[in-house]
């Protein structure tokens, strides 16, 4: 079916991922069908390079008319699914007449009028896995049903351009191309879910101990964290988003908290470790070659104004380095992913 299908979301890394197999299910049902995906322009390059979406266009917030530079992209779709609240972009969804206009109403507020199709599944208050409600948003969307896998996902992959970019900057905190190394990325953009620098740093100094295998840390971090961490192996605010996959690709395993590169290592098969806190690992962790680690206090889960004003936020900080060590030990005395060659279930 030949279908112009313009797609919105505003999310971050592991948002776009988790829509990646709804999106490749789609394709396969309507494969003449033209799909257009709108993000936020940091974050084009994590889907930008995967074959079954055939534009990724982003808003670019704080430019002159940055959010409107994707309207000639909007321009004769047959289908726009809002997957967030997109009020800049939605009255015009009206004024270029597009026949199915599908998103999630906001009770009151007057551009729901829009809206064609409003949608009842919604990722932030559904408890399934992100990926199978995200199947059932497009399903209701187009009025078809979007069945099968939805645990696979993609992101884009690196070319040869990157793959040296990355060498050269493993090569600039001495570590070789060939190199084993795990991987760290101990913060997220959400402060909150910012795993210890005392536990980190506890659980570096237990793997070289163990294993004499470098772990290499990096994100986006401020000054005081990279202080803190005071690493050797420091790649801290040096990667793009294209050379940070290519380091996850790499990595023999990666312990990060619920975040980006945890979704990143589930696209790319990379074993993780991931550290959750606000929210349940069964929305959002991987399916495969995942250990998640969560406490289960009774606050949690909880939305993330709750979360800001936690005095404790004892669901991160009481997740130890011994925890997340342990749980490396049992996953390579099954898996043995220290090896050069790793064969997962």
């Amino acid at each position: 079916m030949k279908k112009k299908i313009f797609i919105t979301t505003g999310g971050g890394i592991g948002d776009l991922i988790m829509f990646t197999p709804a999106l490749r299910r789609l394709k396969e049902i309507w494969p003449q069908c033209t799909i257009i995906f709108m993000t936020i322009d940091k974050t084009v390059d994590v889907i930008n390079r995967i074959p079954y979406i055939d534009k990724v266009v982003c808003i670019k917030r704080g430019r002159f008319l940055g959010r409107y530079r994707v309207l000639p992209d909007l321009w004769g779709s047959d289908v726009v699914i809002f997957t967030d609240w997109q009020p800049h972009i939605l009255p015009f969804s009206w004024l270029f007449r597009i026949k199915t206009r599908a998103g999630i109403p906001r009770q009151g507020h007057p551009l729901t009028h829009c809206l064609t199709h409003p949608l009842v599944n919604n990722v932030f208050k559904s408890t399934r896995y992100a990926a199978q409600t995200n199947a059932m948003i497009f399903s209701e969307a187009l009025g078809i049903s979007i069945d099968g896998d939805m645990t696979r996902c993609d992101v884009s992959i690196p070319d040869s351009k990157t793959r040296l970019e990355v060498n050269q900057l493993l090569a600039s905190i001495n570590l070789n191309e060939n190199e084993k190394f795990l991987l760290l990325t101990p913060f997220a953009s959400f402060d909150r879910r910012n795993w210890d620098v005392k536990e980190a740093k506890k659980f570096i100094q237990m793997v070289e101990t163990k294993w004499k295998i470098p772990v290499v840390v990096t994100g986006i971090a401020n000054d005081e964290q990279i202080h803190a961490m005071d690493s050797k192996y420091c790649l801290f605010n040096r990667t793009t988003i294209l050379q940070l996959i290519e380091l996850i690709r790499r990595a023999k395993c990666v312990v990060t908290p619920d975040s980006g590169p945890m979704h990143i290592a589930g696209a790319l098969n990379t074993y993780v470790i991931s550290l959750f806190s606000k929210d349940l690992p069964s929305r959002w962790a991987p399916k495969r070659n995942c250990s998640p680690i969560y406490l289960n206090y009774e606050c949690s889960p909880c939305d993330d104004n709750t979360a800001r004003q936690c005095e404790t936020v004892k669901c991160m900080k009481n997740i130890t380095a011994e925890m997340v060590f342990d749980t490396l030990l049992e996953a390579e005395t099954k898996y043995h992913f220290l090896n050069t060659e790793v064969m997962y279930e």
